[in-house]
């Protein structure tokens, strides 16, 4: 591995941090508006209805992901390769029209067969008023997410955050905690979704022309259609793949289960999902900086980013992983009691994630070291079998089962992953050194289970101490056992620069 004080990694590893410092405030102020809305909906609403309303929510999620054919990658994979500001605007210009004229077919066509959708999975009348009121906002969620990334590509994380997630939860919590506070109905939820949906892509807009000097335009030379579609189209099928990894588990829960085990799922993967949080963080500039690495050839400074960026996503991800493992009932009583019986189903989505976040920025790699086409076949072949698991586990075990089939897809997806970029790259993320955080996590989980025991608390304050306990656990072991050279030597830069 190349002396990283003679190459680009200290510089890149700050911008990694600088890109996951402002993503993971963001996406930590995401989360907490998000369950605050999740509460009033889960309260509001009940087991059952608030899984129409998650079904609905995933269906257009899904929708959500083929209507731009993958162009909002293909803004962060080519606006850095381009100093002219017509090309750039190109990429923007053929990524927005794509965007607005597949959000638009695929919108009219879920609208139109919202009926038939609703007969073959959960069949409640409510769902299709619900799946007509989705559609509607896909053009705007689609146009977002394509502004989100002209920021990513840019480098400018807070702007990436604010611009979509941040500013649709503030809008989703203040318009959801309007109509529940009249008491809407289940339709009035969605339709005040749907108008959040609509301001955040009013904000993003002014977002965009006022910190922007790009506009969407089509006369550059570069990329050339086929350049700029043979890398996101490829993408798309991939995208579509994956959807058969992570919601197919959704829609085969809502097909065979009642309305009220779709609440309880999703509630589940909501919760897990915060696992996510520390490679999200970090996923938010590594892309560029890979790609950007992986073209001027400087493969020796990439193997050290890609190696410590995992190492530092799979220690920030196993603090909440065993918190959440070892308090699961108790964090779903918070949400009412028709979700309490869903602690076993929480556990394995906790695994799963916990699996998917320890790789670190292996899918990205992949991707930035033009990789699509494998990460097309990757992700279609673990989506069937994720289907195949699916159908025998719900089948046979009910709603356990489905959280069981998506562990294990989870698991086999994040193995397979790792062996591919090691073998057709060279980079292996792993080595001794994670011993530390795995004995921090094990004391970790022991420090929380005897709190359990020996606590006379119960509830939400019983899961508050035992935050607090757990934190201070892991991280008194972390720095007991020993800081890593290079992560003193980069904190000291970084504090150096702050003085």
């Amino acid at each position: 591995m190349a002396d990283e004080s003679d190459s680009g990694v200290p510089a890149a590893l700050r911008s990694v941090a600088r890109g996951a410092g402002a993503q993971v405030f963001g996406l930590a102020t995401t989360r907490t508006l998000g369950f605050v809305t999740t509460f009033l909906l889960t309260s509001s609403l009940g087991a059952s209805l608030y899984g129409i309303f998650s079904f609905g929510k995933t269906l257009i999620s899904i929708a959500a992901t083929v209507t731009n054919l993958g162009t909002d990658q293909s803004i962060v994979r080519f606006i850095p390769d381009y100093d002219d500001r017509a090309n750039q605007n190109r990429v923007i210009g053929l990524a927005t029209l794509t965007s607005f004229v597949g959000s638009v077919v695929v919108g009219v066509t879920l609208y139109l067969i919202a009926p038939l959708v609703t007969r073959l999975t959960l069949d409640q009348p409510l769902l299709i008023n619900v799946l007509r009121l989705f559609a509607v906002s896909l053009p705007f969620t689609t146009l977002t997410g394509c502004i989100a990334s002209v920021f990513r590509s840019l480098e400018l994380p807070g702007y990436q955050i604010i611009s979509q997630s941040v500013s649709r939860q503030v809008f989703r919590l203040i318009t959801v905690g309007i109509v529940v506070g009249v008491g809407a109905t289940l339709v009035g939820v969605v339709a005040a979704a749907v108008v959040a949906w609509m301001l955040t892509f009013l904000f993003a807009v002014g977002l965009f022309v006022t910190r922007t000097e790009f506009w969407p335009e089509l006369e550059g030379s570069q990329p050339s259609l086929r350049t700029f579609y043979n890398f996101s189209v490829p993408l798309t099928l991939s995208d579509v793949g994956q959807l058969f990894q992570n919601k197919v588990d959704i829609l085969m829960v809502g097909i065979f289960l009642p309305g009220s085990a779709v609440g309880i799922y999703n509630l589940s993967t909501v919760l897990a999902q915060v696992l996510a949080l520390p490679s999200t963080g970090f996923n938010t500039i590594y892309p560029p900086i890979a790609a950007r690495m992986y073209g001027n050839d400087e493969f020796a400074d990439l193997e050290a980013l890609f190696t410590q960026v995992t190492r530092w996503t799979f220690t920030l991800s196993l603090l909440p992983a065993v918190g959440l493992l070892v308090y699961s009932n108790e964090v779903l009583s918070v949400f009412g009691e028709g979700f309490s019986r869903g602690g076993l189903v929480l556990s394995l989505f906790i695994v799963g994630h916990f699996a998917n976040a320890a790789t670190g920025p292996t899918g990205y790699t992949l991707m930035m070291t033009d990789h699509q086409y494998f990460m097309m076949v990757d992700r279609w072949g673990v989506g069937i079998f994720n289907v195949i698991f699916n159908y025998l586990f719900i089948t046979r075990f009910g709603l356990v089962g489905a959280a069981f089939a998506t562990a294990i897809v989870l698991v086999l997806i994040s193995a397979i992953r790792v062996v591919a970029i090691w073998y057709m790259e060279g980079l292996f993320p792993y080595s001794l050194n994670f011993y530390k955080p795995i004995v921090a996590g094990l004391v970790c989980g022991a420090v929380l289970i005897g709190w359990r025991v020996v606590s006379p608390l119960s509830g939400f304050a019983l899961l508050v101490i035992g935050g607090i306990m757990g934190t201070l656990a892991f991280t008194l072991v972390l720095v007991g056992i020993g800081i890593e050279p290079e992560d003193r030597e980069f904190f000291a830069d970084i504090a150096a620069r702050l003085n």
